[in-house]
């Protein structure tokens, strides 16, 4: 295969240099992926936020730095609640949510032209290192590294670090759910089966048409958005992380495992509700409608709240 005259920079956890249309290629999802978490990024420190807002009672509520059952109770909790926020969410918000979906719709039709040029110019060496991709975005390897995590803080007494790996562990799962969910909805076919990016098979459970969205990089993005809100005092952290995660992505498209718009709708769902984990268990302002989901002795309740 002749090699192309003019060549990019591509910059993710590592830098090396590749035929232009490839790099082109993945700038391109880079650029958009960059974009969405800008915006929504904005959206996080507004008052009126792509988040459910919290009652003024639950307000205080800080996660338990112990793996417990009132750690397990708040995750169903803040799962109830992430199911419901849209409820809370007003105008602003809606565009937010507007735009992610109409950047994955609009990477969708370019699914096809995305894989064609990626795969077309693969090398050795881009081969070797999208298998650290991979390793980082698989639950695998990043649940029992925050296991480890965990036990390091609590054998050193950091609080704060045991908060981090519980609220990230959280992340994780509950991002995870919801991807599954979409998975055996949709049975979209990968794009190493031969199928066209069109195909939806769904519902079903076929391990090949599980391609929507790519659960890589929602667990990717899901651990990066906890560690940089919870550590968002340390420089360089936010780049570095979402760095990593985006690099995630790519590798996945590079792969073939998944369509450009699988991976960044993965990607904006861990993010999503990584931010939404932290900020459950923060100061929080007081919605005028809320509704409030709780765990009981005898089952789960949903109770609504209306302030004049």
């Amino acid at each position: 295969m002749k090699k192309s005259k003019q060549q990019l920079f591509l910059e993710a956890s590592f830098s090396c240099t590749v035929k232009y249309k490839s790099c082109l290629s993945i700038y391109f999802c880079s650029l958009l992926f960059s974009v969405i978490l800008a915006t929504t990024s904005l959206a996080a420190e507004e008052n009126s936020d792509f988040l459910a807002e919290i009652p003024a009672t639950l307000k205080t509520v800080r996660m338990p730095d112990r793996f417990t059952f009132e750690y397990l109770k708040e995750c169903v909790v803040d799962s109830g609640k992430i199911l419901v926020s849209p409820v809370n969410w007003d105008s602003t918000d809606w565009l937010k949510a507007g735009l992610v979906f109409g950047a994955t719709t609009g990477i969708y039709f370019a699914d096809s032209e995305i894989r064609k040029t990626t795969q077309k110019n693969r090398s050795p060496f881009l081969d070797n290192t999208s298998k650290i991709g991979e390793v980082l975005g698989n639950p695998v390897y990043s649940v029992p590294s925050l296991g480890i995590y965990y036990l390091y803080a609590n054998a050193n007494y950091d609080s704060k670090a045991r908060r981090t790996s519980l609220l990230a562990l959280e992340s994780v799962a509950i991002s995870g759910a919801l991807t599954m969910t979409l998975k055996l909805a949709t049975q979209r076919p990968r794009p190493f089966t031969g199928e066209a990016s069109t195909v939806w098979d769904g519902p079903g459970i076929r391990n090949l048409n599980s391609a929507f969205p790519s659960a890589h990089t929602q667990t990717a993005f899901s651990l990066a958005s906890v560690i940089v809100e919870e550590y968002s005092n340390i420089r360089y952290l936010a780049p570095i992380a979402y760095g990593l995660a985006s690099f995630v992505g790519i590798s996945r498209v590079y792969d073939d495992k998944h369509w450009g718009s699988d991976v960044f709708l993965g990607a904006a769902l861990g993010y999503f509700v990584g931010k939404s984990v932290v900020k459950y268990h923060s100061n929080q302002g007081d919605a005028a409608l809320t509704f409030i989901p709780s765990v009981r002795q005898n089952g789960f309740e949903l109770s609504v709240k209306y302030r004049f």
